[in-house]
């Protein structure tokens, strides 16, 4: 198992901040042209956990000020915030989602989750990338790590594995909150307003449900497609919601 203790965690994250904090101030930021060209016709299937209402609030100030500073940039809204706990079919143009694939997934993700318990995530200051702007979560404990192992063991089990871990292998617990659209308007005092806000404390996010959805690379409401929510540390054979045809989500 990937040694992911909270200080290994973060010298994870420091050296994300080391390798975009000088760049963005320069204001070498890389630019998401997708964003502003309509609906994301790429999908996947991921398992992830939403803010409670209290977290959410607290990013919604951060978020304030970062898109006060820079409003031309991608926010993201309320309604898709989220912390991934594993992406299981990364989001692609051409993947075709049906019902007998979803049920599959279903089932893998049943199997893992099942005598998990609630996981706690400390999240507290920011995260960088040269794209994005991330909320800081560091779990408590080896819970987390133990899920994301336990979903990578069903997958291989089932020969679902083939587009696991495709863009990079999770280890950290982040939320993606603002993506970079355009050029920076001011870069000097957008790096001076991420200098400070990078040990901001935020709160502690508690799983204890998880959503299994097929997605695009965002995130979107729109476009999003809950398909079950499963319980932590409770019986899983009655979480399905989705039981209809999938429209729309055969990219």
């Amino acid at each position: 198992m990937t040694d992911i203790s909270g200080s290994s965690l973060q010298a994870h994250y420091d050296t994300m901040w080391e390798h975009a904090f000088g760049a963005i101030a320069r204001g070498e930021v890389d630019c998401d042209t997708r964003l502003a060209a309509g609906p994301d016709p790429r999908r996947g299937i991921s398992l992830i956990a939403r803010p409670d209402p209290s977290l959410q609030t607290r990013i919604d100030s951060l978020l304030d000020r970062l898109a006060g500073a820079e409003p031309r940039q991608y926010r993201y809204p309320a309604a898709d915030l989220h912390m991934t706990i594993l992406s299981l079919l990364t989001a692609g143009a051409g993947v075709a989602i049906h019902p007998a694939l979803v049920d599959d997934y279903l089932a893998a993700v049943r199997a893992a989750v099942d005598g998990i318990e609630a996981i706690d995530i400390d999240f507290g200051g920011i995260a960088l990338s040269r794209g994005a702007v991330m909320a800081r979560g560091v779990a408590r404990g080896p819970v987390l790590e133990i899920l994301r192992e336990r979903l990578r063991t069903a997958l291989r089990e089932r020969g679902l594995d083939g587009a696991l871990d495709r863009r990079y292998r999770l280890v950290t617990a982040h939320m993606t909150l603002f993506r970079f659209t355009e050029p920076l308007r001011d870069a000097a005092r957008f790096a001076a307003l991420l200098h400070a806000l990078r040990d901001a404390p935020l709160g502690v996010m508690r799983i204890e449900q998880a959503e299994l959805v097929v997605n695009d690379w965002y995130m979107s409401s729109e476009s999003l497609v809950r398909v079950a929510t499963l319980p932590l540390a409770a019986p899983q054979w009655d979480a399905r919601i989705h039981d209809g045809p999938f429209p729309d989500i055969q990219a």
